[in-house]
């Protein structure tokens, strides 16, 4: 009798100590598991393979990857680790290391939700200057980018998708975008709210690239992507003008003005400095030739106060070699957009006035 009693004591021992373990042992783990913090975007131009955040600035058509990073703190110890597909990163100028994103597995299922983060219109039509207190951005969601902790770079904006564009087709590779991201976590899968969700800075702290075009195109080749502002006929007052300047200046909107203006610090000159010629657009004017009126790449070109700035030379349709109609230039009449010089001015209309051109940097 003794003995079957202390051989059930020693079997209830046993079950108690597993009902203990079984108890604890998942809540041990739970609070040894990473604890999610905060999240960023990382720009990795090329093969150079370190992510970076903040603003990342590259030449047109040059490739690059978004990576997420997240930092997290661990159980136990509170320390702080960050996790990527990409082992180095760089966050506001300070180099951490990554830790691989397999390790994450243990919060169960992981989603990564990639947005762009922008106006959302091509541009706005701005009364007066109180108008541009109300102007802001917002994230926009694109699953079309896929849900990857790494994934190829664009700089298609989200209203590229819907607006009307009567211009030649480009494959853009030039412009403007600011991206965030949001990593969630959930032990169960069929969650409908994640148990862990951190999200990458908005505005101001978004990571944004720009992607510019060589040489005299380097200044109106990075305001595509971002929101042109037309000046309506209200009043305009010195602080109004400077909230526009700044707008341009952080890169959120630019207006015709403070592009121009930019333009001409660029080239060192004023508009009055410009020394215009009459260019034809007949085809009877070589691109690149070598005399000081022949037209170039990053010159204006105007009638009136109507201007655009020259793309290049459209082979196929015009004259090659020549400036005449079909030639592409950089419109920002109403937002930024690729034209035909002929979609923009009445060749042979007798509205028109006489086409000019001027190079915005000093003359020689």
């Amino acid at each position: 009798m003794r003995r079957n009693f202390l051989l059930f004591a020693i079997v209830a021992g046993i079950v108690a100590v597993a009902a203990v373990v079984l108890w604890f042992a998942p809540k041990a783990q739970e609070a040894r598991a990473p604890r999610l913090v905060r999240a960023w975007v990382g720009v990795e131009v090329g093969d150079e393979g370190v992510a970076r955040t903040g603003t990342v600035e590259l030449g047109a058509g040059e490739g690059f990857r978004l990576h997420a990073v997240v930092e997290a703190q661990r159980g136990g110890d509170g320390e702080a680790v960050y996790y990527s597909a990409t082992p180095r990163v760089v966050l506001d100028g300070r180099e951490v290391d990554a830790l691989p994103v397999e390790e994450l597995s243990v919060l169960g299922r992981v989603r990564v939700l990639w947005f762009s983060v922008e106006n959302g219109l091509p541009f706005r039509e701005v009364e007066n200057g109180a108008d541009l207190e109300n102007f802001g951005y917002e994230e926009f969601f694109q699953p079309e980018w896929g849900s990857a902790w790494s994934i190829d770079g664009t700089l298609e904006a989200y209203f590229d998708s819907w607006v009307e564009d009567d211009g030649p087709p480009v494959d853009r590779d030039f412009g403007t975008l600011r991206y965030q991201v949001w990593v969630e976590t959930s032990l169960d899968e069929n969650a409908l709210v994640p148990d862990q969700r951190v999200k990458s800075d908005a505005l101001p702290g978004a990571t944004r690239v720009e992607a510019r075009l060589p040489d005299a195109l380097r200044v109106p080749s990075a305001v595509f992507g971002l929101p042109g502002i037309v000046r309506g006929d209200g009043e305009w007052d010195e602080a109004a003008l400077a909230r526009l300047q700044a707008l341009h200046g952080d890169r959120l909107a630019f207006s015709r003005v403070t592009l121009l203006q930019e333009l001409l610090d660029a080239g060192g000159v004023g508009w009055d400095d410009l020394n215009w010629q009459l260019a034809s657009l007949d085809g009877s004017l070589s691109w690149r030739a070598p005399d000081a009126g022949s037209p170039a790449p990053g010159d204006l070109v105007r009638v009136g106060d109507r201007w655009v700035v020259l793309l290049g030379d459209e082979t196929g349709l015009g004259e090659t070699g020549m400036l005449d109609g079909a030639d592409l230039c950089l419109d920002f009449d109403a937002g930024a957009s690729v034209r035909r010089l002929d979609q923009i001015f009445l060749l042979g209309s007798e509205d028109e006035g006489d086409v000019q051109v001027a190079a915005p940097r000093p003359s020689v």
